[in-house]
């Protein structure tokens, strides 16, 4: 019988409020640095190279991570990942040099990306397929809602002083109190299989494109959206509104996207997604004193289009992956959204040094153009799938591969196992050429799985009926 919401809250409440906990320290930490680096001086594609070298670190802990938890076990590598990042986050404020907090931003982001797969790990171990729905849910508001509280923050102390970096390392370290109290076996092995580039995006270019897209977007967006602001000059208290209504916004709509994206072609969804977003981008142009006015509503209709660019781009790729395949494509669509967002910081932090900060929504508009035109052209080869055979969306952070097998759309793969368990093999009939089509993805290339089945280029595909006759 599945959980009321009540009883599920109560039952995850220890390693929720541990995920509360870090996404709000990180979240204060991130715009205080980038705050506290323009103000230090530092020369904008400083401060670019700063905020992205998290992205970085948090790609190696994606890498890493799952043989470092094996190897140590849950508790030990929370407790270790969760001290360091809270001593390095207060080292900021003793050592200020751009290529110092570059290092210290680098294992940082190591740091979180191991704490988050951790938390993940706890979460995974105490859903049973009654409340992977709920959970997820649930963890993915409490997260979105710490990303978004941390912002606020900034309105407790100046932004020179040493009282936000003890903040944020005091919230680091209330993360670690929870599961180092917690009486709950540790969860199993963690796996870190992940799929190939290649492969992924032999699937799905336009996923892989999309993914790639949304990291930039999301790069630029936390890592220099405070600067953004600040050279607009608006005061920290209005900064920190900015950011807070950017990730509301994303955290409202990105549900009734994806559920939209459910009942129509989800391609033309992200389509229009994207082309909001460029709309937002040179709308600043236009009006630039009614969007300075009205800053925070810009922000939160511009949030709206850049956080659900990730979550449509896993939901196309999982409609042609069979569901043993998700989790490791998703660790290969997580490198790829890190590796890009590294670049959104460079090349905002740069736009706003040569242009002005204008620059930066003409950079979302570009990005925007750019995957959407993609999509467009990748929406003419092969054939649409139709919304029958589209998987359900499901929202999930992006953060570990662990977030993945969370979701209910895993729950096949167990089901899967038990059907070929009890069904008797039957023999593999050759497929008939006339079929072909049916096992092509909408990206005109054969489905991973139906490899094997699909007859070689340099044949038509038939059988020599006397073949057996000559056996």
């Amino acid at each position: 019988m599945p959980r009321s919401p009540v009883a599920l809250i109560i039952a995850l409440s220890a390693t929720l409020f541990a995920a509360f906990a870090l996404n709000s320290g990180a979240s204060l930490q991130s715009s205080l640095l980038a705050l506290r680096a323009s103000a230090e001086g530092f020369a904008p594609v400083y401060t670019g190279i700063i905020m992205a070298s998290y992205y970085i670190g948090f790609v190696a802990g994606i890498i890493w991570g799952a043989s470092l938890v094996n190897r140590v076990g849950h508790i030990r590598t929370f407790a270790a990942l969760a001290s360091a990042a809270s001593a390095i986050t207060l080292l900021h404020a003793v050592l200020v040099d751009p290529i110092t907090w570059s290092l210290f931003r680098i294992m940082t982001g190591l740091c979180v990306s191991g704490l988050y797969l951790v938390i993940e790990s706890w979460l995974n171990a105490q859903a049973d397929n009654t409340s992977r729905g709920g959970t997820i849910a649930i963890y993915m508001t409490v997260s979105l809602g710490g990303l978004a509280i941390g912002q606020l923050l900034l309105n407790g102390a100046p932004v020179s002083s040493f009282e936000l970096f003890t903040v944020a390392s005091v919230l680091l370290s209330l993360s670690l109190v929870p599961l180092a109290l917690t009486r709950q076996p540790p969860p199993s092995a963690v796996s870190g299989e992940r799929m190939t580039f290649r492969r992924l995006y032999k699937i799905s270019p336009l996923g892989f494109v999309a993914a790639s897209g949304a990291g930039v977007l999301s790069g630029a967006v936390y890592g220099v959206g405070p600067v953004f602001a600040a050279d607009l000059g608006l005061a920290t208290n209005e900064i920190a509104y900015f950011m807070f209504f950017v990730i509301l916004g994303g955290m409202i709509m990105q549900f009734p996207i994806g559920k939209i994206s459910d009942m129509v072609p989800r391609q033309y969804v992200m389509i229009f997604v994207l082309t909001g977003l460029a709309i937002c981008g040179f709308f600043p142009l236009v009006a630039p004193d009614l969007v300075r006015d009205n800053l925070t509503v810009w922000g939160g209709i511009t949030g709206v289009f850049i956080m659900p660019v990730y979550g449509l781009a896993v939901a196309y790729v999982n409609d042609y992956l069979e569901p043993e395949d998700i989790v490791p494509a998703s660790g290969g669509l997580l490198i790829i959204y890190g590796g890009s967002a590294a670049f959104g910081p460079i090349l905002g932090s740069s736009a706003i040094g040569y242009f002005g900060p204008w620059a930066l929504p003409v950079l979302f508009s570009i990005v925007g153009i750019c995957v959407a035109s993609f999509a467009m052209y990748r929406a003419g080869f092969g054939r649409r799938i139709s919304i029958e055979e589209q998987g359900q969306f499901v929202a999930v952070p992006r953060t570990t591969p662990m977030a993945f097998e969370l979701s209910p759309i895993t729950d096949d793969i167990s089901l899967n196992d038990e059907d070929d368990s009890t069904e008797p093999d039957n023999e593999t009939k050759p497929m008939d050429p006339h079929d072909l089509q049916d096992v092509l993805t909408p990206d005109g290339t054969a489905h991973p799985d139906d490899i094997g089945q699909v007859p070689p280029a340099d044949t038509d595909g038939t059988t020599d009926p006397n073949a057996d006759k000559k056996m």
